[in-house]
């Protein structure tokens, strides 16, 4: 890991320990600030790439995308019960940079709506979700490592220098879009009736903290890409077999 991709990561380190403590009420003004701060770094983001710099652009386009993925943990931590909260793995949920990639486009994919997404995500074909996975998995790798590029000049595994200058207009303009796009989803966050949804969710979103959990839990520490979807993958299977196995009021799976 370079000297200052490792300095930055310990500047930048959360108090783990203080979200853990936090209230319902705390965590939530912290998932729609996240959605607020990731539309500001996408704002940022366009007048960096309208005036020429297209690097640092870049690099604030992918952190809006990850800045989505936090607002998505910190509201699914918001509806744990303080039991599951208590468990879950707080720095690889908001530390992880490829897993906060890997979120924020799946806010972006997924329609967002607070304390609903489990919902959505029990709905959607094993397949679409597979493929889904896969496709935001190579973009993480890809996003985080030129995110890197875009911020400081090195020198890679192989001996190469890596610059800021290489970071194209073509590469601006694909992160952007996704940036557009995950922001969008987050913003749902903003509407005025977001905390109190969160604040009293739907079992499903309960459902969907704990296999989040679980998720991790199984991962270990490993913080590749690969295992970043494989998270994701995994929560969201978890989701739909609870639902398969949930009856509705008239006696039928919730997804028959």
């Amino acid at each position: 890991m370079p000297v200052a991709t490792a300095l930055r990561d310990t500047l930048w380190a959360v108090d783990l320990g203080a979200v853990k403590a936090a209230a319902t009420p705390d965590l939530i003004r912290c998932a729609v600030g996240a959605a607020a701060n990731a539309r500001d770094l996408l704002a940022d983001a366009e007048l960096l790439s309208a005036g020429g710099r297209q690097a640092r652009a870049y690099a604030l386009a992918a952190m809006a995308v990850e800045e989505t993925g936090k607002a998505a943990n910190m509201a699914a931590l918001a509806t744990m019960p303080v039991g599951v909260r208590a468990q879950a793995p707080v720095g690889r949920m908001l530390e992880w940079h490829q897993h906060k990639l890997v979120g924020g486009m799946l806010m972006g994919l997924v329609p967002f709506r607070p304390g609903a997404t489990a919902g959505r995500l029990a709905e959607m074909p094993p397949d679409q979700v597979a493929e889904m996975m896969g496709n935001a998995r190579a973009l993480a790798q890809d996003q985080d490592e030129l995110k890197q590029r875009a911020l400081y000049a090195d020198i890679d595994r192989e001996g190469c220098v890596r610059l800021p200058g290489e970071v194209t207009e073509a590469d601006v303009a694909a992160q952007l879009a996704r940036a557009r796009q995950a922001v969008a989803a987050a913003s749902t966050l903003l509407d005025p009736g977001a905390p109190a949804k969160l604040s009293d969710p739907p079992a499903e979103a309960v459902v969907l903290g704990r296999a989040l959990v679980s998720a991790f839990a199984e991962a270990g520490y490993d913080r590749t890409a690969q295992t970043a979807a494989d998270v994701a993958l995994n929560t969201i299977r978890v989701v739909q077999q609870q639902a398969d196995a949930t009856p509705d009021a008239g006696g039928r799976s919730s997804r028959d």
